[in-house]
């Protein structure tokens, strides 16, 4: 009889163990879909560590290979507003610049489109990069009181 019992309990530790083993997360999203393998859903890709952002910029500009098709690109912000610059072309990039900060990437040498706004005005530029770069962004609103206390100027 004990053996009888230990077989019946030991099945249902089985069967509740394979049954939640095979239970996927399901989604539900504002259509209605559900969503019930999560293997097809995309992960966001990979963020570089800092120093791995380090080692990268500091081998592309010590490198001397004839071949190499990548360049650095310096960005420095020397507005008072925070921006993200968009870089298109063959290949797409985005670079978040911080008020008063400089930010680097490396991208492929080619043509590319850059925008941004900054402190509320726009910024597009066609550029072709061929070698290591390095992009000023200048911004600064000028307050100046006339007399009849209207700010105005831009500078």
């Amino acid at each position: 009889m004990n053996k009888l019992f230990l077989l019946l309990l030991g099945s249902c530790f089985a069967v509740s163990c394979a049954s939640t083993s095979n239970i996927s997360p399901i989604f539900v999203g504002r259509n209605s879909n559900i969503i019930l393998d999560t293997d097809q859903l995309k992960s966001a890709p990979a963020k570089l560590t800092i120093e791995d952002k380090a080692v990268n910029l500091l081998n592309q500009l010590f490198n001397t290979d004839s071949s190499n098709k990548n360049m650095v690109l310096v960005i420095s912000n020397e507005s008072d507003c925070d921006f993200t610059m968009d870089i298109s072309g063959n290949n797409h990039y985005t670079l978040p610049v911080g008020a008063k900060k400089t930010e680097s990437i490396v991208v492929e040498q080619g043509a590319y489109e850059m925008r941004s706004q900054v402190c509320n005005s726009y910024y597009r530029v066609n550029k072709t990069f061929s070698e290591n770069t390095q992009l000023s962004i200048k911004y600064s609103v000028v307050k100046n009181v006339t007399p009849d206390n209207t700010i105005a100027g831009i500078k």
